[in-house]
């Protein structure tokens, strides 16, 4: 089954929802009642997440910026309550997520890793959702097999797009004023 194919079971309230993926072997998305299974993911998936932290860490300290940065087991709730997501890399600047242990609801910049069978969904479906949480200034799409990352930024009420390809190149992240190397990114996968 494909990301973004939901599980044919009865709808489910939120709360059934919850306390369902606590004892759940997989992860699943929700949205408006549907369970959205999360495939596995490979290395080089798990490899560029993990790269991802450590730079942002690397990068944000000393700056005096208090962030939280996550990675994949973490739930987002989308505004409408009726929509979780589990972002593979995201960060937050709201003090309200930060004593949060659960589902956070304010991020500012999100990372998708995404493969063949995930981009057009990351893009598309999960931009649309993402896009309706008022805090998200950065949604960046990196892809997991050659480098190839898009960087969607809100100006204003409009999100502007920005593509990289070159390995050498810096992701220029305004929400938190740091420039992110692609090399970096991609260390130890291409």
């Amino acid at each position: 089954m494909r990301k973004g194919d939901a599980i044919e079971l009865k709808k489910m309230s939120v709360q059934e929802y919850i306390m369902f993926e606590e004892s759940s072997d997989i992860r699943h998305e929700y949205f408006n009642g549907q369970l959205i299974p999360m495939p596995g993911t490979t290395t080089y998936h798990n490899l560029i997440c993990q790269n991802i932290i450590i730079a942002l860490r690397l990068l944000l300290k000393g700056k005096g910026i208090d962030y939280r940065v996550f990675m994949e087991n973490v739930k987002v709730q989308i505004t409408n309550k009726k929509d979780y997501t589990y972002p593979d890399v995201f960060l937050t600047f709201d003090k309200r997520d930060f004593d949060k242990t659960y589902i956070l609801e304010h991020p500012s910049i999100i990372f998708e890793v995404s493969s063949p069978s995930t981009k057009v969904y990351d893009k598309t479906d999960k931009f649309i959702r993402f896009r309706k949480i008022p805090s998200l200034r950065h949604y960046i799409v990196v892809n997991s097999e050659k480098v190839d990352i898009e960087v969607f930024t809100k100006v204003g009420k409009e999100w502007v797009s920005e593509n990289y390809s070159n390995k050498n190149d810096f992701l220029e992240l305004s929400v938190i004023k740091i420039k992110l190397p692609i090399t970096d990114i991609y260390a130890e996968v291409l």
